[in-house]
């Protein structure tokens, strides 16, 4: 497997990045939480112009990593629309596809469509529409309640797997700008009579994190490589890959907010407009811990194809 990505993900990236720092970055968060409407009238309008709806992530290893790739710069500025399901929508119509806890029924965004296809990690698929207006509550500004509609269905064989990987990557795009924020306020803030920077204790938190993230950009790269390869037995490396991004991303951002200090709470700085918005990314469908089960549970059943391959029988079961 060749870790490198292709020429023309690495250009559909850079593309991305010009185009939301173009618009706004996470000026854009700030705007939205005022105005609402400028999701559609603003945020659509870039990803329309990228040609997001033309890119289909299922029809290719090239195509899904640049699907990858853009979601990851959306992270990168905390886009406040649903990019991961909007790269992910239904082929034949459109209709973004999300991931969506069981109960109760929620989607980031889920405002703007009024028709959703939503998928759980049980392998359940439904059709679903919005409930009611959105929370509005401070950690998840834009997330709604769905009502499901019609008869349940099953998902097909990738649905699932591919979303994981997307949302995966986009916690890596907010993981890497965290940390970005980090080390540039370490460099520039001076306690003491000399840099943050200066202080071992904060090199080697920075250094651990760097390593985190460094980290998950790989296993993105290596899982979606496995989802091209052999997509009918990559659903536990899509659950391990989505999960590792959990688990990076939250004390990555909790390091950046510290290192903040008291200003990590001020919406004056995009940390903390990170922090805010990327908590529906980090809990739904599930938390890490819930997700963690699910992993564990599954690696007991199936086993879990690794350099170093776990028959279910070597997983023991937690007394």
């Amino acid at each position: 497997m060749d870790l490198a990505l292709p020429d023309v993900a690495t250009q559909f990236a850079a593309a991305a990045d010009r185009a939301f720092s173009g618009a706004g970055g996470v000026e854009l968060a700030r705007r939205a939480e005022v105005d609402p409407a400028l999701r559609l009238r603003e945020i659509k309008v870039v990803l329309d112009a990228l040609g997001v709806p033309d890119l289909d992530p299922r029809a290719d290893l090239d195509s899904s990593i640049m699907a990858a790739e853009l979601v990851r710069v959306a992270g990168r500025y905390i886009i406040p629309f649903p990019v991961v399901a909007y790269v992910a929508a239904r082929p034949e119509d459109g209709v973004p596809v999300a991931l969506a806890s069981a109960a109760p029924l929620r989607v980031d965004h889920g405002d703007l469509f009024g028709n959703w296809v939503l998928h759980d990690l049980e392998g359940g698929a439904s059709e679903a529409t919005p409930a009611t207006a959105r929370l509005g509550s401070r950690l998840a500004p834009f997330t709604t309640d769905m009502a499901r509609r019609g008869d349940p269905g099953s998902t097909p064989v990738g649905e699932v797997e591919l979303l994981c990987v997307l949302w995966a990557s986009y916690l890596l795009g907010v993981s890497e700008y965290a940390l970005e924020l980090a080390v540039d306020h370490v460099k520039g803030r001076v306690q003491f009579g000399r840099p943050l920077s200066d202080l071992q204790s904060v090199r080697f938190q920075v250094a651990d994190a760097t390593v985190a993230v460094d980290g998950l950009r790989e296993l993105i790269h290596f899982t979606l490589w496995r989802l091209s390869a052999d997509p009918s037995n990559s659903f536990t490396d899509a659950l391990a890959a989505r999960l590792q991004a959990q688990e990076v991303a939250q004390p990555v951002l909790r390091l950046s907010q510290q290192l903040h200090g008291a200003a990590g709470m001020c919406d004056e700085y995009d940390i903390s407009f990170l922090v805010r918005h990327v908590q529906p990314a980090l809990r739904l469908p599930v938390d890490s811990d819930a997700l963690s089960d699910i992993l564990f549970n599954r690696i007991s059943t199936h086993g879990f194809a690794t350099l170093f391959p776990l028959r279910a029988a070597d997983v023991a079961t937690p007394e």
